[in-house]
């Protein structure tokens, strides 16, 4: 790895020395790589454009994000201000290869542009994602190799997840909504438990000592618990939402935009609420706070899915849909 290192650190030199300006905009632009981001895209799309284009790009990101961690704790590599060289303009906790800055970014703009088929937002996706990818150069805290690696799982992901709609729909039709939200959690389930299994594989293999010092978080499960209660959040959600507040957007734009920032003003409220909240109770490094941090994020995901879509039909900013449909988890089939 030591030519790709300093091919890297090469690179990044390089791009540091241009206009010391960019660094907002790289700033900006890794934002957009981040959870904080997401919460404000995968709700818009999943309120305002199309229900089931959001819980699929939902399931993707939660997805993606999950095996690109696993990768990261799996392979131990570190980042490019952890060996020296680069200004530093950024703090990251979780080792370097594959940056979920670009695997996350392209598996949801890209699966998003598949989706809606629209030239334009093909056009959006590539420079947002390459931008991202770009940003994570400059700022230090990823070599090219592992922006190129965020990439390539990136693009399987949206290839498995893509090809695994057509295979499991047919099944996931035929199962009842307990039996749906049951395998929602014994997803989560497997996902934590795969994700420290992971993580008790690595546990007698040391960092170097050079960059051990960078890497003392970078061995957590939290982000394992993250996405297990996401995931549950999500799914439970989505069940609950087409059997109580199936909806449908109101025409008109104002309409559209109140429920948005209503809904987006109710998850920050729990998105921050909850953190205050947990935060004496345990620390984020304990079994109790682990299990604490599997409920915000999966009552955040659960308001997300099913509890903004209830109030905005409540308060009519939504209106109940109409057309009698039998709900699955990827889809829906009409009922004659």
């Amino acid at each position: 790895m030591e030519p790709f290192y300093n091919f890297g650190i090469q690179l990044i030199q390089a791009l540091q020395a241009l206009d010391p300006a960019l660094e907002v905009v790289m700033k900006f632009y890794t934002f957009m790589g981040r959870i904080e981001f997401y919460l404000l895209l995968i709700p818009y799309v999943y309120w305002v454009v199309d229900t089931r284009l959001g819980i699929r790009t939902f399931l993707l990101l939660i997805t993606t994000d999950f095996f690109g961690m696993a990768f990261k704790q799996l392979l131990r590599q570190p980042r490019p201000y952890w060996i020296g060289g680069v200004e530093q303009m950024g703090t990251e906790t979780s080792y370097g290869i594959p940056s979920t800055h670009a695997s996350d970014s392209l598996a949801v703009w890209g699966y998003l542009a598949y989706r809606v088929r629209k030239g334009w937002l093909w056009v959006i996706a590539c420079v947002v994602v390459f931008l991202i990818g770009l940003s994570r150069v400059y700022l230090g805290v990823h070599f090219p190799t592992d922006v190129l690696g965020g990439w390539l799982l990136g693009l399987i992901m949206i290839a498995v997840f893509v090809n695994g709609e057509r295979q499991l729909m047919p099944w996931l039709k035929k199962q009842s909504h307990a039996a749906l939200i049951g395998l929602g959690f014994g997803l989560s389930v497997v996902l934590i438990l795969t994700g420290n299994l992971i993580l008790a594989l690595s546990a007698s293999s040391p960092d170097p000592g050079s960059w051990a010092q960078f890497s003392t978080q970078a061995r957590t499960p939290n982000a394992y618990y993250t996405l297990g209660g996401a995931l549950f959040g999500a799914i439970a959600g989505y069940i609950l939402m087409l059997d109580y507040a199936r909806f449908q957007a109101k025409s008109t734009w104002w309409q559209r935009i109140t429920s948005y920032i209503l809904g987006i003003v109710g998850l920050l409220l729990i998105y921050y609420g909850l953190d205050l909240l947990f935060s004496p109770i345990a620390p984020d490094e304990s079994s109790l706070g682990y299990l604490l941090r599997y409920v915000r994020y999966g009552t955040v995901s659960l308001w997300v899915t099913f509890g903004a879509p209830w109030v905005f039909i409540k308060v009519r900013l939504a209106e109940p849909a109409v057309q009698a449909v039998a709900p699955t988890l990827v889809g829906h089939r009409s009922v004659p």
